[in-house]
C-alpha cells in the first residue's frame, strides 16, 4: 500500500527517510537560497544526495521540514536568525507543492508555532511538522527555495535544510 501511495513500481524496503542539503551564501546580504539543486564539491556532512531525483525504486513522503542557520565566521557581524521573515517554496516536478510558507513562525520562543507542540530552543533552528503529505515520487526533480527578508548574512553563512519523513528504498532481498 505504501508503494502504491508513493508511486514506487518495485517492491522495496519501507523506512524512515531523511535528505538534507547545505547552501553557503555566495555574497554578503544574500536573500535567495536554493536547496537540492547543486551538489558538486559538497561533503557528506553538507548533503546526502548526488542528484535532485530519487532513484527509480525510491520515493519519499515529507512529514517534517528542518532548517538550521550557521551565521558564519563572525557571529557578531552576521546576525541572520531563523526568526526573520522568510518564505519557503518546495517544488516537485513542475508543481509548487508548498508555496510562500513562512517557516519562521516556528522559530524561537514566540509561542506561535504551527504545530503547537514546541518552541525552538535556539533562534538558528526551526522545524515544522506538516499536516498534509508532500510526496516525492521516483525519478522526479525536486527542490526547495528559501527567500529571506533580512540581508544580514555573511559570505560564509550556511543554511542546512533537512526533509524528514518515510519512504521506500531499494531492497535487493532474494533477487540477487
Amino acid at each position: 500500500m505504501v508503494n502504491q501511495k508513493l508511486g514506487a513500481t518495485m517492491k522495496g524496503q519501507q523506512t524512515t527517510r531523511t535528505i538534507f542539503d547545505t547552501v553557503t551564501a555566495s555574497a554578503a546580504g544574500a536573500v535567495q537560497y536554493n536547496f537540492f539543486q547543486t551538489f558538486n564539491g559538497k561533503t557528506a556532512l553538507e548533503t546526502n544526495l548526488t542528484t535532485n531525483k530519487l532513484d527509480s525504486s525510491e520515493s519519499m513522503v515529507i512529514k517534517s521540514i528542518f532548517l538550521a542557520i550557521d551565521p558564519g565566521s563572525d557571529p557578531q557581524a552576521g546576525t541572520l536568525t531563523a526568526q526573520g521573515m522568510m518564505n519557503l517554496n518546495i517544488i516537485v516536478g513542475n508543481q509548487v507543492v508548498l508555496k510562500d510558507f513562512p517557516i519562521n513562525f516556528n522559530a524561537g520562543g514566540r509561542g506561535v508555532a504551527f504545530d503547537r507542540l514546541h518552541t525552538a530552543p535556539d533562534n538558528n533552528i526551526v522545524e515544522v511538522r506538516l499536516a498534509t503529505d508532500i510526496v516525492i515520487p521516483p525519478q522526479v526533480n525536486f527542490q526547495a527555495n528559501l527567500l529571506l527578508a533580512e540581508t544580514t548574512s555573511l559570505v560564509d553563512t550556511k543554511l542546512t535544510m533537512e526533509l524528514k519523513g518515510y519512504g521506500v528504498i531499494f531492497s535487493a532481498g532474494a533477487t540477487f
